[in-house]
């Protein structure tokens, strides 16, 4: 689902001591889609091949912030915990939470927990983890879910909030070869230098501009200021506070 990106850099005395560490990006990072911002995608290491290390699928969280925004006073927040076994044999623990605008006594909370857990058990049973994720950060799931809890009672929202992979052995993927790996390393590489040019060159044209904002062109002669517009190709007719305003823009 995520294809093969340059994620992060981990420091190390050795490549094998890297592997089981776990870095985290946001999603927006990995799809560019800004309304993905919200969800912190972890990656097991699980390869390693020279300075490069390879990773799987661990899980994802949702960040404080954003479940922070999420809960109202005199809402209710619900939150679930249960294991799901998926169709590709990989078993995962996922963490929904049910916003309701209401206080619910604690035996609403409990049929709520129970109809959730049923209709997410029977839709991603059938799904393997490619398929579920693909799901879940599409927004479809919460959609689902909510639609379904709103004929019992008047639920808010759906947010899948966390997931865990709970056998990650089984997630092995094959890393790409050697002449892929390194199309995906010179790209990673241009990206990066591209980002610093522009830094640069947007430190350059700050410069510029301080070093002509410093200049007092009030004390120069109008030919002064004539000839500092022909160099920089600019109209050179008009009142000397014309021609100070131009240099100045």
């Amino acid at each position: 689902m995520f294809n093969y990106a340059v994620m992060a850099h981990t420091p190390a005395n050795s490549p094998e001591i890297v592997n089981g560490r776990i870095t985290e990006v946001p999603l927006e990072q990995l799809t560019g889609d800004y309304n993905q911002k919200n969800f912190m995608i972890k990656f097991r290491v699980n390869e390693t091949r020279g300075n490069n290390a390879f990773t799987s699928f661990d899980g994802h969280r949702l960040t404080s912030d954003y479940k922070r925004a999420l809960t109202r006073r005199r809402n209710s927040r619900i939150d679930c915990n249960f294991v799901l076994n998926l169709q590709d044999d990989v078993q995962i623990r996922i963490k929904p939470i049910i916003l309701v605008d209401k206080r619910i006594k604690k035996s609403q909370e409990k049929l709520l927990r129970a109809i959730t857990h049923q209709l997410i058990e029977k839709d991603l049973s059938k799904m393997s983890l490619s398929e579920t994720l693909k799901k879940i950060y599409s927004g479809d799931l919460s959609k689902e879910v909510s639609t379904a809890l709103k004929t019992t009672y008047p639920t808010k929202r759906v947010e899948i909030s966390k997931i865990n992979v709970m056998n990650p052995a089984s997630l092995m993927e094959v890393p790409p070869e050697d002449e892929e790996l390194q199309r995906i390393l010179e790209e990673a590489e241009k990206g990066t230098t591209e980002k610093k040019d522009e830094v640069v060159k947007d430190t350059k044209t700050k410069e510029e501009r301080t070093a002509d904002d410093e200049i007092d062109y009030s004390s120069m002669k109008v030919v002064e200021l004539k000839e500092l517009l022909k160099e920089r190709e600019l109209p050179v007719s008009g009142t000397k506070a014309e021609l100070i305003e131009r240099l100045q823009t």
